[in-house]
C-alpha cells in the first residue's frame, strides 16, 4: 500500500473502535485496546498483499483483532500473577502472625462466654471477623466490637499473659 501510516490510521480507525468496543467489558480500558487496534492496523499496512485478492479491511481486521485479544491475553497474565502474589502475602502474613501467637490461649476465669468464642475463633482457629459473625448469627461489626471489647478486658487485667 502507498498511503501513509496518518491516512491509513484515519481511514481505518472507525474499524479499530469498533472492534476495540466489542472487547472493551472484559477490563482493560477502551482507551488501551484502541491503541493496540491501531498498531493493528499498522501491521496489516505493512504486511498487506493487494495480489492476494483481499480488501484491506478484512485484512487489516485480523491484525486489529490479534493485537487487541493479545493485549487482553497479557492483562490476564498480569492480573493473575498479581492475585498469586496477593494470596502468597496474605498467607505469609498469616503463618508469621500464627508464629506470634500461642495456639492455646487461656483466658482469666468468668470471661463473658461469646467474648471468649470470638476471641479463640480468631487466634486459635485463625478465623475471619466474617466466618465467625455467619457462626454466631451476628453482623461483623458486632464481632469486631464484641472483639475489642474482649481484648480491652483483656488489658485490663493487667498482667495477664495468655498461655
Amino acid at each position: 500500500m502507498d498511503i501513509t501510516s496518518d491516512k491509513i490510521i484515519e481511514q481505518y480507525s472507525s474499524l479499530a473502535k469498533s472492534i476495540a468496543n466489542k472487547y472493551s467489558q472484559y477490563g482493560v480500558p477502551f482507551e488501551d485496546l484502541l491503541q493496540e487496534g491501531l498498531l493493528g492496523i499498522l501491521e496489516a499496512a505493512k504486511k498487506y498483499d493487494e495480489s492476494k485478492g483481499t480488501k484491506f479491511s478484512t485484512y487489516a481486521t485480523y491484525w486489529i483483532k490479534k493485537k487487541v485479544i493479545e493485549a487482553l491475553e497479557k492483562e490476564r497474565k498480569s492480573s493473575l500473577k498479581s492475585l498469586k502474589l496477593i494470596e502468597e502475602t496474605v498467607e505469609e502474613k498469616r503463618s508469621a502472625i500464627s508464629n506470634v501467637i500461642p495456639k492455646k490461649i487461656k483466658l482469666p476465669p468468668n470471661f463473658p462466654e461469646l467474648e471468649k468464642k470470638i476471641i479463640l475463633s480468631l487466634y486459635e482457629d485463625q478465623k475471619t471477623l466474617q466466618e465467625i459473625a455467619q457462626e454466631l448469627g451476628i453482623s461483623r461489626e458486632r464481632t469486631r466490637q464484641l472483639k475489642e471489647k474482649a481484648l480491652r478486658r483483656l488489658r485490663a487485667f493487667g498482667d495477664y499473659k495468655p498461655k
